[in-house]
């Protein structure tokens, strides 16, 4: 059985030109005396680069970075920061907000599972005097307990409310990053 060659694509050398200094297309092609379409071209391996642009090439080389991890990105200072601690109080409070909503959610469906899971042996139990009246509570309660399943109570509503959570953390756990990394004087 013939094995299957599974190649990954490599970057056109302008592709990776453009990538290593942050150019669009039309930047590189102002930069190389052609057209964007040109250099569209190019890129898909349709047409060549003119002779003339090769200078203008090798002077835009010399600028790439080095191999390697992408350089860090620089310190902040404090104005700079000031969104990131912003955001991160509101994410916490988003976060306080959401597990108070989600906790009291779960009890609500706890509570309304409780009591569904009791009916059928109080049913079964009535207490012979007054049994109307028992009859009645109880389809009054397991009406509101069904009720209580709605809502905040909804197990698939604490499913998305837990999902808003975990992304909630991860924005968290992110930003805290950033801004505990020093900050740039100034």
């Amino acid at each position: 059985m013939p094995r299957l060659s599974t190649t990954l694509p490599t970057l056109h050398y302008l592709a990776v030109i453009r990538t290593g200094l942050g150019l669009t297309q039309e930047q590189l092609a102002g930069a190389l005396g052609v057209s964007r379409h040109l250099v569209t071209k190019i890129e898909a391996g349709q047409r060549v680069l003119p002779a003339r642009a090769g200078i203008i090439l090798t002077w835009l080389t010399q600028a790439l970075p080095p191999p390697g991890p992408p350089t860090p990105l620089p310190a902040l200072n404090q104005e700079q920061a000031a969104p990131l601690h912003t955001r991160a109080a509101a994410v916490a409070h988003e976060m306080q907000q959401l597990t108070q909503r989600l906790e009291r959610g779960q009890a609500r469906t706890r509570r309304a599972l409780d009591w569904l899971r009791a009916v059928p042996t109080l049913l079964a139990t009535l207490p012979p005097d007054e049994a109307e009246r028992h009859q009645l509570w109880v389809t009054t309660t397991t009406a509101e307990a069904k009720q209580a399943l709605q809502g905040d109570g909804d197990p698939a509503q604490h499913r998305l409310l837990e999902a808003r959570l975990a992304g909630l953390r991860a924005e968290a756990t992110v930003l805290a990053a950033y801004l505990k990394v020093p900050l740039a004087a100034g």
